[in-house]
């Protein structure tokens, strides 16, 4: 974060694939590395070291290399610890030096920064052969794209269905995909692997197959996604009870509801910074301070500060 706290977001990580490009009149971003269709693009003006994207917010450049570029957000009213700070290398750059790591070998594992790209999307594929048949089930295996013989062939090594017509249809989905796939950068192999996990729900809000590529965890899905929508919705609500209950000063059961909204959410760490805040104003110190030293070994920098100005230096255990 531009506070210098450790990164805690439901997107993004300290080595996530985020893309930024830059066009003559448009900064377009993207956070999917297999499928760029959906890029989100908008109009943008350099005024020296500050790259301007709306009247209030923008990006101010920290350093500028051939290879090398750090942004740091820039936001009206917002403070230094919610705004984050990237630290980009160029795509082509990265690439090569993954390809020259991975040596004589004709035969490669993707990952995402080193991977062909889709011209369209392979889960949407996925969901129009399931149509309207969709049930709750997961999957996960290996894509290999054979590029000497231009084709692909799909293991599914796990799944927690018996119901072997739902993973012939998957297989047959992906399997006929080759065309679907840019491999222009990859001629110098013969096969190249994409591990995968996929997920299809079917609930009475949703249904629909998700799908994420260079992995085995069904927790890394969902941590794609943002995470479970019902739990993160629940645990809003937690919240905005909380807040209610601070405003009517109902103290102890504002501390109930962020406790159990952190508990549902722990990447909110705003019920935590609130439930430290009561507990100071009715003064409960030593369980303010134990919030504050959770928040310091998160490594977030104003918990780290009001633990060294307020509490004394001990062991709190949570």
């Amino acid at each position: 974060m531009k506070d210098g706290s450790n990164l805690i977001d439901r997107f993004l990580t300290d080595s996530s694939y985020v893309n930024y490009s830059f066009k003559k009149l448009e900064m377009c971003t993207n956070g999917n590395p297999t499928h760029r269709v959906n890029e989100v693009c908008f109009p943008y003006s350099i005024n020296q070291n500050f790259i301007k994207t709306s009247s209030t917010s923008g990006y101010e450049i920290e350093k500028i290399k051939n290879d090398t570029l750090i942004l740091c957000e820039s936001i009206g009213g917002i403070d230094n610890d919610k705004l984050k700070r990237f630290f980009f290398v160029k795509e082509q750059k990265l690439f090569n030096e993954i390809k020259e790591a991975k040596g004589e070998s004709k035969n490669h594992i993707a990952n995402e920064f080193y991977t062909p790209t889709l011209k369209s999307s392979l889960m949407l594929e996925l969901n129009n052969a399931f149509k309207n048949k969709h049930s709750n089930f997961k999957a996960k295996g290996v894509i290999t794209i054979d590029l000497k013989n231009k084709k692909v062939s799909t293991l599914i090594n796990y799944s927690d269905t018996s119901d072997s017509t739902k993973i012939k249809r998957v297989k047959k989905v992906i399997d006929k995909s080759y065309k679907l796939w840019n491999t222009e950068r990859f001629k110098h192999l013969e096969t190249l692997e994409m591990p995968f996990v996929l997920k299809d729900e079917k609930t009475k809000t949703f249904r629909g197959i998700s799908m994420k590529f260079f992995t085995d965890s069904f927790y890394q899905l969902d941590h794609f996604y943002g995470g479970d929508t019902r739990i993160i919705q629940e645990a809003g609500e937690y919240f905005n009870k909380a807040i209610n209950d601070y405003q009517n000063k109902d103290y102890e059961s504002s501390i109930k509801n962020f406790t159990k909204s952190y508990e549902l959410d722990p990447k909110n760490i705003d019920a935590l910074y609130n439930r430290a805040a009561i507990y100071y104003e009715t003064g409960q110190l030593e369980l303010a301070c134990k919030d504050w030293n959770e928040l310091s070994e998160l490594g977030q920098k104003r918990g780290i500060e009001l633990l060294k100005n307020y509490c004394k230096k001990t062991t709190y255990n949570n």
